[in-house]
């Protein structure tokens, strides 16, 4: 009975540790969309430039694709957000001067990858 009890407390245990990396990770991909929806930057993909709504809904399409896969929010911005699975061609993001800073052209993984650390900082 004894061993019965500690084998279930070790379960539970592991099953909400599961639970809470999963919800962190949903949280993650959550804010990052909300980060892409709600910028004033243009994304450029193959040469073609869209709108931040535009490439989030394509973003989106690849996620769904291949969701089962992602274990992580690096893992996200690389498998969905950051090159062509076609081409192999990097995002780039073009996004307009703030704050004295001019027009910036980046990445969209290290724009994405920025996001994220910011995010995670202010969260703890």
């Amino acid at each position: 009975m004894n061993h019965s009890i500690k084998f279930s407390f070790i379960l539970s245990l592991l099953l909400s540790s599961s639970f809470i990396q999963a919800n962190q990770l949903q949280s993650e991909i959550r804010f990052l969309k909300n980060y892409i929806q709600s910028s004033q930057c243009q994304f450029n993909r193959n040469g073609d430039i869209h709108s931040a709504p535009e490439a989030l809904q394509h973003i989106e399409k690849k996620y769904q694709y291949l969701k089962s896969d992602i274990t992580s929010a690096e893992m996200f911005i690389e498998k969905s957000a950051s090159k062509s699975t076609l081409s192999g061609k990097a995002y780039t993001v073009i996004c307009p001067a703030v704050q004295g800073v001019g027009q910036q052209t980046l990445s969209s993984k290290t724009w994405l990858l920025r996001a994220l650390s910011l995010y995670r900082n202010s969260a703890q």
